[in-house]
């Protein structure tokens, strides 16, 4: 009975081991196979040594009973014939000085025994020599290792005058026999102890990794892939089939959790991923990322099935009831779809899928919107996928540069100066600011990528300066306008300070006005009044447009005034609107305010604009954004 226990623990051990070696990762697997692989073979290799060093033993005791025999035989063969028994013991004393050698028997030709001696505490012990010799009489090797013998014929001249026997103490040499192979067992115990303890600690840190990846891996409330599973799962290089992917948005889910618990809103969680689970069957991964947003990962190659595979989950979802929550009928959900190729970004088609996500909430909750190549194509022309980190690599590789455009007075022809505006030559392509200017500008409140926008600008006004420039004006945001209090690094970074340089124009748009100042422009006016310099001046941007308030004419010290475009370009069939760009320039004019007519594309809209009192004048017509040496080159 205890011997079948016995057993059973021993499978219960090894069915453990080996749960525990399935579990490895390939990695973890080689080095246990190394682990392995070394204690064999340090285990063979002290083996080998231990047998090496019993072999060579064997050929030690028996090299030296031969040649201790023969030596005797040579010494005493004179004592034996005459029977001189302590000529005998005399000489074999030396004996004594051999601890392997344990007995010795001398007889004479008839066979008597004449001396019988054995080794006690390295002392010979010689014995009553009467009896027979107990060896056959034959000559050489007798017995077994470590009990061996030798027997030497004991010569006299030509004559043979008896033998001497030799034999091993075997008691001594089976002792030094054991010493060896204790020490090899203690070695090998040593050595794997030593690899035990390794393979113990991977073992461990085996299980506390598997522990670790799967609550990494597993979303704790649905039971369903995590956003880490997610990603580590269907990583680039990774996949090998065309698949869809939808994003998942539950609608108010934080009023829920506010208004019901977080144990309501978990349990709404679990039911809509049990939901999408029974909906889509196991061909599906079903992934939470973060809150109420769901992944859908899925066979598919077409866009016609990644509609179908939205529209089976947005009705399996607006299906649901839940009886925890009265006020919820129904859940609404959105998405946004993509299909993802098996050499397809991962984080690229997210981003896609994100962005189609957000279209679906800004606009129709409900379905899910699929980011197909035209959805993409429109959301890049409106700078969708454009990130801080592409503008900073931008800035560095000298990607971003100004334009420049004509302001025009077309009463006389004269050019009167340029407004910069910047440019983004990406991949070829040249990008208008609309794509990328609210990037832009986050990223240059880094002081590190601000310092590349000021090198542009000043470089702008160096060559304007060359080329004998009136003004030069800058569009600046308000908040970076609030911020500046230093007027000789103001003058600095927009090239005010360049020698014999053009008058510098800071544009602030009013489109920004009511949301940075509000009512009250003593802010903008002491910051203004701090900043300005007899070579910067103040203009007014978007004027006309939908936040314009003469407030502001009367409370700031603006020099010009720019009339927004959408005023502008109606004054051809509006009679209203020519009526309040009349006023506009009148109001200006008394006001000793020059005003810029925006947006003149076509000469009947100069001509009109001109007729209104409004001589200074910038658009297509006149002039396009150009790089400065297009208008430079040549001088002003």
């Amino acid at each position: 009975m205890a011997a079948n226990q016995g057993d059973t623990r021993v499978l219960d051990f090894l069915r453990t081991c080996w749960r525990h070696i399935r579990h490895l990762r390939w990695v973890q697997m080689l080095l246990l196979g190394l682990i392995l692989l070394l204690g064999f073979g340090v285990t063979g290799a002290f083996y080998d040594n231990y047998r090496d060093s019993v072999d060579a033993e064997k050929r030690n005791v028996r090299s030296s009973l031969e040649r201790t025999t023969q030596l005797l035989s040579e010494r005493i063969g004179q004592s034996v014939l005459l029977n001189n028994r302590s000529s005998i013991e005399q000489r074999l004393r030396l004996l004594e000085t051999m601890p392997t050698i344990g007995v010795v028997v001398v007889a004479n030709h008839q066979g008597d025994v004449l001396v019988r001696a054995r080794k006690q505490d390295q002392t010979l012990v010689f014995a009553d020599p009467t009896g027979p010799q107990s060896a056959s009489g034959d000559t050489g090797f007798s017995g077994r290792f470590p009990a061996l013998g030798y027997t030497s014929s004991i010569p006299f001249g030509t004559r043979t005058v008896g033998s001497i026997t030799l034999r091993t103490d075997a008691p001594h040499v089976q002792a030094s026999t054991d010493a060896r192979f204790r020490q090899f067992l203690l070695e090998s115990f040593v050595m794997w102890c030593v690899l035990g303890i390794f393979g113990g600690y991977l073992f461990i840190q085996t299980r506390f990794e598997n522990r670790l990846r799967r609550q990494l891996h597993v979303d704790p409330v649905t039971g369903e892939l995590s956003r880490f599973g997610f990603n580590e799962r269907f990583r680039d290089r990774d996949r090998f089939l065309h698949q869809a992917l939808l994003l998942v948005d539950l609608y108010d889910m934080k009023a829920i959790n506010a208004g019901h618990g977080l144990a309501i809103g978990d349990r709404i969680l679990q039911i809509v991923a049990r939901t999408l689970r029974a909906t889509l069957g196991p061909r599906a991964a079903v992934a939470r990322l973060d809150g109420d947003d769901f992944a859908i990962m899925i066979p598919a190659t077409q866009w016609a099935s990644v509609q179908q595979i939205g529209h089976a989950v947005t009705t399996a979802l607006h299906a649901v009831r839940f009886d925890e929550i009265e006020e919820l009928e129904k859940i609404k959900v959105c998405g946004g779809a993509v299909i993802v190729g098996p050499e397809d970004s991962l984080s690229q088609r997210l981003s896609e899928a994100d962005l189609a996500l957000k279209h679906a909430k800004q606009r129709d909750w409900g379905r899910i919107v699929c980011a197909d190549a035209e959805f993409i194509a429109h959301s890049q022309s409106t700078g969708a996928f454009v990130t801080d980190l592409r503008i900073r690599q931008g800035l560095k590789t000298h990607e971003f540069e100004y334009h420049i455009q004509p302001i025009v007075n077309v009463g006389t022809g004269e050019t009167l100066g340029y407004e910069s505006l910047i440019r983004w030559n990406c991949e070829g392509e040249m990008r208008p600011p609309a794509i990328f200017l609210d990037r832009f500008r986050e990223v240059m409140k880094d002081d590190e990528y601000y310092a590349y926008v000021v090198a542009m600008r000043r470089a702008l006004t160096q060559q304007a300066a060359r080329s004998g420039v009136g003004f030069l004006t800058f569009n600046i945001g308000l908040e970076d306008l609030n911020n500046l209090q230093d007027p000789d690094q103001f003058a600095y970074d927009f090239g005010a300070d360049c020698p014999n340089g053009p008058e510098v124009i800071i544009e602030v748009t009013e489109r920004g006005l009511p949301r940075h100042f509000g009512d009250d422009l003593t802010g903008l006016k002491t910051a203004w009044e701090e900043l300005r310099s007899r070579h910067t001046t103040l203009a007014l941007d978007d004027f006309g447009a939908l936040e314009s308030n003469l407030y502001r004419l009367r409370e700031l010290d603006i020099e010009y005034v720019k009339i927004d475009k959408t005023l502008i370009t109606a004054v051809i069939d509006d009679p209203k609107s020519r009526a309040i760009v009349r006023s506009i320039g009148m109001l200006c004019e008394a006001l000793d305010i020059h005003v810029v007519a925006e947006g003149i594309e076509t000469e009947t809209l100069s001509q009109t604009v001109l007729s209104l009192g409004i001589p200074i004048q910038q658009g297509f017509l006149l002039g396009r954004p150009q790089p400065p040496a297009h208008y430079f080159g040549g001088g002003n």
